[in-house]
């Protein structure tokens, strides 16, 4: 049996080059994963990569005739969805999907989204055959505001009733969100702190009710705390928000630090704020909620797509065509 060894640097490539510059240039890789950070604030991520010499013994066969075999994880196209945040299983699973779904009679969206829905669950957001309270958390900035907009003028067009509620934001804040919501025609109260939003719920019988919450700081205990006193109904599902447009390993560690909120969906925005945006494939498998909606643009309630399987294979097939395309042109080393 070979002995598998484990290295560990702040990058996959970083780990890749010191596996084959111990392993050789066959190494196989075996499994990678992300550590976190060693300290609470500022610490380095760290990524540990098993890998094993190569040999015969370990090394994939041919695979079924006609259908590509799985890459191995040292491929370029499934390093580039790693660094996306996918897992090393799911990563090459869908290179080998996009790769057979090319072939000749192939269709490439079904096989695809076969391989994403054993990833990454997608959820209804409207409420169908009940009543819904969303309340939206997540740092300042990430589009909380705009996209409880977009959701309750979508509910609204479809013939559900709504209702906004802005909660724990300041004066300034609520006068926006007031006015934005009263020229889209939308029902729309404030609540101070927890006590008022209880008496808000209690007088709105819309069947979809939207909680547009503070921005709150993830790395203030304090803040998460607050705002989990402020949510604390079981009637309330609280959607963790974020953007798609920072730094990975940061932003699974800010959401990471709302977990005390308990959080049960996810919704992820600004996808078009971004060169990366398969990174909500990446966000969507590694925080492992049910993904609710993705938003695109800035527009009310146009940029804002329902998550589905069919939008999650589109934005898959165009992440790996890009991803081909830029391992076909790199140069060899």
């Amino acid at each position: 049996m070979l002995e598998a060894r484990t290295y560990r640097a702040e990058s996959i490539q970083a780990a890749l080059l010191l596996a084959k510059a111990e392993l050789g240039p066959d190494a196989v890789i075996l499994d990678v994963r992300h550590l976190e950070p060693r300290h609470l604030l500022g610490g380095p991520a760290v990524v540990e990569l098993v890998a094993a010499p190569g040999s015969p013994a370990v090394q994939r066969g041919p695979g079924t005739p006609g259908i590509p075999a799985i890459p191995a994880i040292g491929d370029p196209v499934v390093l580039g969805l790693t660094a996306l945040g996918l897992s090393p299983r799911f990563a090459a699973e869908l290179v080998q999907a996009y790769r057979q779904g090319k072939g000749p009679s192939r269709d490439l969206r079904r096989v695809l989204a076969a391989r994403i829905a054993e990833y990454i669950t997608v959820a209804p957001w409207l409420p169908l055959g009940g009543r819904m309270i969303l309340a939206l958390v997540g740092p300042t900035g990430v589009g909380k505001t705009t996209t409880a907009l977009k959701l309750a003028a979508a509910a609204r067009t479809d013939g559900f009733a709504v209702q906004l509620i802005s909660c724990g934001g300041d004066e300034a804040h609520d006068a926006r969100s007031e006015t934005l919501a009263r020229s889209f025609g939308l029902p729309f109260t404030r609540a101070a702190n927890g006590v008022e939003l209880q008496r808000a719920l209690r007088m709105t019988s819309g069947q979809l009710v939207l909680i547009d919450t503070a921005g709150a700081n993830p790395f203030d205990p304090r803040a998460i705390a607050a705002l989990e006193g402020v949510l604390a109904s079981e009637h309330v599902i609280v959607a963790l928000t974020l953007s798609v447009g920072g730094d990975l390993e940061e932003t699974l560690e800010a959401a990471r630090r709302y977990a005390p909120l308990r959080p049960r969906a996810l919704i992820l925005t600004k996808l078009d704020e971004t060169r990366r945006p398969g990174l909500a494939l990446g966000l969507a498998e590694r925080l492992a909620r049910p993904l609710l909606a993705l938003t695109t643009g800035t527009r009310i309630p146009d940029d804002l797509v329902s998550a589905s399987t069919p939008a999650l294979t589109e934005l898959a097939a165009w992440t790996l065509e890009r991803l081909e395309r830029r391992a076909a042109v790199r140069p060899p080393s």
